[in-house]
């Protein structure tokens, strides 16, 4: 993973002062994991369309890398944020969204905890794959519900939304290893890389977790909190 994306991690990690998700700094989590992915496959100058940018806190990790952000986000207040950093942010629901987007303007699209919070997420890829330059990549996250927490819970009758994690409240899909691949692949993408962000409370040194990442990664589909999955359009 890049020390690079670790580096702006940690630079950035200072501030959530309006409630957002705040960025988390620690070596082989989701966050490390994306922006690694992100740095991987595109160079300074390029441009990426963020999906669901929220406030904005995520594209400035690329932008600190030189990267140029477009973002769309359901929520104007917010998006409004997002302006600060970002180039253009579009406003609207993500489902009706694709349109806009230039074609092969983008090295690559982004949907950082996203997908899961809309219904039907094929159409909106299906739409926005146009607007992808020659070699360009998707790069997600989603929660994993087969994690092994939820197993457990399942086990003992319990199912029960909360205001964050992977049972979040405002989540309306689920996604398995398998169920990740196969959307992708009704969407029209060639998963490339799946991994999987497999975190242990209290560890935090770079070390360790990469230790963790790798054995945890044996079996993403039972250890992994969420996938990062990075895809190409299939040919």
């Amino acid at each position: 993973m890049s020390a690079e994306a670790l580096d702006i991690l940690q630079s950035l990690a200072t501030r959530d002062p309006d409630g957002y998700e705040p960025l988390n700094p620690v070596a082989f989590r989701g966050h490390h994991l994306l922006l690694s992915e992100v740095l991987e496959h595109s160079r300074p100058g390029d441009a990426v369309l963020e999906g669901g940018v929220s406030s904005g806190y995520f594209a400035e990790t690329m932008t600190t890398a030189g990267r140029i952000v477009d973002g769309h986000e359901l929520d104007p207040i917010t998006a409004e944020r997002a302006r600060r950093v970002c180039r253009t942010v579009w406003v609207g629901d993500l489902q009706e969204f694709g349109e806009e987007a230039t074609a092969s303007e983008y090295t690559v699209l982004l949907f950082g905890d996203t997908l899961e919070h809309i219904s039907d997420p094929v159409p909106v890829l299906r739409r926005l794959i146009r607007s992808l330059k020659p070699g360009g990549r998707l790069i997600i996250s989603v929660p994993n519900i087969a994690n092994w927490s939820i197993r457990l819970s399942l086990l003992v009758g319990r199912f029960r939304y909360t205001d964050r994690g992977i049972l979040d409240r405002t989540h309306v899909r689920f996604y398995t290893a398998s169920t990740i691949v196969d959307m992708l692949n009704d969407a029209g993408f060639e998963v490339e890389r799946l991994q999987g962000a497999v975190p242990v409370p209290g560890v935090r040194n770079p070390k360790v977790c990469r230790v963790i990442h790798r054995i945890g990664n044996l079996a993403p589909g039972f250890f992994a909190y969420n996938f990062v999955v990075t895809a190409r359009p299939s040919t």
